[in-house]
């Protein structure tokens, strides 16, 4: 939308430099779009379309700054009769001749106000404080709304020396500058995808179209009375009112909601992960598991599932005691983790049993991350119990989901693979297919 203020911008000086006037005023005999107007349009436009990264907020601090002096001449003049504004006209001859017939060409106060906050809020954006950019915007984007609806209503106090296309690039300038805020305060409230957000914009549009059509219809009939200004003035101050009030009960509504979704997500998180170990529990795996056998009837990618029991763990819980224990199933699972792709499912399946749910692998493939885990855990130095009764092993088997009919015949088929490593010993990896299990690696493990 920055862009599109931009190019307003641009036609209208392009209407100065070919002569073309309808280009700057639009209505015959209507308010033109100054040449400074326009200048400072294509600047504060240019900075918020090209003010991304680091140089970006540069070019909006720039611009940002030059659209003040501009504006603030402006004001100056107004206020105490100086030409400080002219030093920075472009195409003065014309707008004197204009001038001079008696034709509306200068930057209005409300214009030079409307810009003068425009330029506040991009140069605030620039350095960071947004609340002041956003405050700056939300004051300035009233102006251009409210000289659309005199033009609307056929109010020329509404509008006075602001143009059709001043009013218009206005709007567009308006709904840019607050864009570069939406990450933040009653902006980002409205813009949330949550239910809060989508009532919230459905309020603000109504606030918008309902006042403004209702107020439209009962101006046009109480034109003559003369009294067509003052409810003009009513249905704008109507429907801001209803937007600040719903801008107000989104912010509320969005704290509430978000300690909501806060709650949630942890008693989801509770749900479906082990407390102990964070890792993903017996539900979770499942869950994820059944997906990915879907997934592969679909695609024929491979699967493997490995089971990983740690060897004699009894003997740690009796020996040192539970806390102990918990803590070498805690570093397990950290070294799990570790060893694994992100793509990869660890999960504790209940006690001293673990399980990874390997996608997108073959069998030989799953063998090497089980060799893999297995050796990782072994060369793990936990305190107060390594240094004293030696390392920690584990037992592991292996199946692939070929000729599977479902998730729990692949762990059944991982679990008797599994079997097989403690009756050969532990401290290994079997690896099963079909249903017969070969233990495999043992030369690599001892090489």
């Amino acid at each position: 939308m920055g862009a599109v203020s931009a190019i307003f911008a641009l036609s209208a000086l392009a209407g100065y430099f070919g002569s073309i006037e309808t280009l700057y005023r639009p209505i015959v005999g209507g308010p033109a779009t100054n040449p400074l107007t326009a200048m400072t349009f294509l600047l504060l436009g240019s900075g918020i379309a090209l003010g991304r990264g680091h140089y970006g907020l540069w070019l909006q601090r720039i611009l940002g700054f030059a659209g003040l002096v501009l504006t603030a001449s402006v004001l100056l003049d107004a206020k105490i009769g100086t030409d400080i504004s002219k030093t920075f006209m472009l195409f003065q001859d014309q707008v004197m001749q204009d001038l001079a017939q008696g034709k509306s060409k200068n930057m209005g106060v409300n214009s030079a106000i409307f810009l003068l906050l425009s330029s506040f809020a991009l140069t605030f954006n620039s350095v960071r404080k947004i609340n002041i950019a956003l405050a700056s915007a939300f004051l300035a984007t009233g102006i251009p709304m409210i000289s659309l609806a005199g033009y609307a209503y056929g109010i020329e106090n509404f509008y006075g020396q602001m143009s059709m296309v001043t009013a218009t690039a206005g709007v567009a300038l308006s709904v840019s500058t607050l864009s570069m805020t939406a990450h933040n305060g009653a902006l980002k409230a409205v813009l949330s995808p949550y239910i809060g957000g989508s009532i919230a914009r459905v309020q603000v549009f109504l606030g918008l179209i309902v006042p403004f059509a209702v107020g439209f219809l009962i101006i046009k009939t109480l034109m003559n009375s003369g009294e067509g200004d003052f409810l003009g003035i009513y249905t704008v101050a109507i429907s801001w009112f209803i937007i600040i009030l719903v801008c107000a009960s989104a912010v509320v509504q969005e704290k509430v909601d978000s300690k909501r979704r806060a709650a949630e997500k942890k008693l989801l998180f509770v749900a479906m992960n082990d407390p102990l170990t964070r890792l993903p529990n017996r539900r979770k795996f499942f869950d994820v598991g059944e997906r990915e056998m879907l997934r592969r009837k679909r695609t024929g990618a491979d699967l493997c599932v490995l089971m990983i029991d740690i060897d004699h763990f009894k003997k740690v819980n009796d020996t040192a005691g539970h806390a102990r224990g918990d803590e070498i199933l805690k570093t397990i699972a950290r070294v799990l983790v570790d060893s694994l792709r992100a793509v990869d499912l660890p999960g504790r399946l209940g006690g001293e049993e673990f399980a990874v749910l390997l996608a997108d692998t073959s069998l030989v493939g799953a063998q090497r991350v089980a060799e893999k885990i297995r050796q990782n855990i072994e060369a793990t130095a936990i305190e107060g119990w390594t240094d004293i009764y030696g390392p920690i092993t584990v037992s592991i088997g292996c199946a692939s989901a070929e000729c599977k009919s479902g998730l729990d015949d692949i762990l059944s088929t991982a679990d008797q693979a599994l079997y097989q490593a403690k009756e050969q010993g532990r401290n290994r990896v079997t690896i099963s297919k079909s249903g017969s299990s070969t233990k495999l690696l043992e030369d690599a493990k001892d090489g």
